[in-house]
C-alpha cells in the first residue's frame, strides 16, 4: 500500500469518525428535548444514533461530557438550527429574528427550562454558556456595518437588545399576559430591537 492510499484511507477513517460523533450528539440533543437530560441515558443515545453504547464511550467518557460536547456542538450551529442569519439582526428583519426566538423558547421549553436549572447547579454548564454568549455576540457585534458598530455603545445596545428579546420571549412562554398585551409588547420589542440597533 502507498503512502497516498495510507492517507485516503486515515482520511475517510477520520471522516467517519466525525461523523459518528456528530452523529451521537444530534441524537443526544434530540432525546434531550424530547426526554429531558436528566431521563436519556446514555444506552438510549448510542441506540438513536444507531451505534453500540460502547462506540458511545469511546467517544465521550460519561453522560456529562457528552451533554456538554452536544450543547457546543448546537451553540456553533444556532444560526441554522435558529433558521436566521446576521444579517437579519441588523434591523433589516428584527421580526424574523423575534419569532426565531419565540420557536426556540416554545419547540424546546422542558429542555431550555432543564437547562437554566443546570446553569445555576453546574459551573461547566455555566462556563459553557457564558463562553457561547460571549463569543456569539462578540461575532454577531462584529458583522454589524461600521455605521452601526462605531457608534458609540454599540456593545451595550446589542447585550440589551438580546436581553430584550430573551425578557419579551420569557413572558411568550409563560403565557402570564394576555394575547393583547403580547402582542403589544412584541410589537414594543421589535421597535425597541430596531432602535437600539440602528438609531
Amino acid at each position: 500500500m502507498g503512502i497516498k492510499q495510507r492517507r485516503t484511507d486515515q482520511e475517510i477513517i477520520q471522516r467517519r469518525a466525525v461523523e459518528t460523533r456528530e452523529k451521537i450528539m444530534a441524537s443526544a440533543i434530540d432525546l434531550y428535548i424530547e426526554k429531558g437530560y436528566h431521563k436519556a441515558t446514555v444506552d438510549e443515545i448510542a441506540k438513536h444514533a444507531g451505534v453500540s453504547t460502547g462506540i458511545a464511550y469511546r467517544y465521550f467518557k460519561n453522560k456529562k461530557e457528552l451533554l456538554l460536547e452536544a450543547l457546543a456542538f448546537s451553540f456553533e450551529h444556532i444560526a441554522e438550527i435558529a433558521g436566521v442569519s446576521e444579517d437579519d439582526f441588523l434591523g433589516k428583519d428584527v421580526e424574523h429574528v423575534l419569532t426565531a426566538f419565540e420557536r426556540i423558547h416554545t419547540d424546546y421549553r422542558e429542555f431550555h427550562e432543564e437547562l437554566e436549572g443546570l446553569r445555576h447547579s453546574d459551573s461547566d454548564v455555566k462556563k459553557l454558556y457564558e463562553d457561547f454568549t460571549e463569543s456569539a455576540l462578540r461575532k454577531l457585534h462584529s458583522t454589524l456595518p461600521d455605521e452601526v458598530r462605531d457608534k458609540p455603545h454599540s456593545w451595550e445596545n446589542l447585550n440589551m437588545a438580546i436581553s430584550v428579546m430573551e425578557n419579551y420571549c420569557h413572558a411568550y412562554m409563560d403565557k402570564s399576559m394576555s394575547g393583547k398585551e403580547l402582542k403589544y409588547m412584541r410589537q414594543k420589542t421589535i421597535e425597541l430591537v430596531g432602535y437600539l440597533m440602528i438609531k
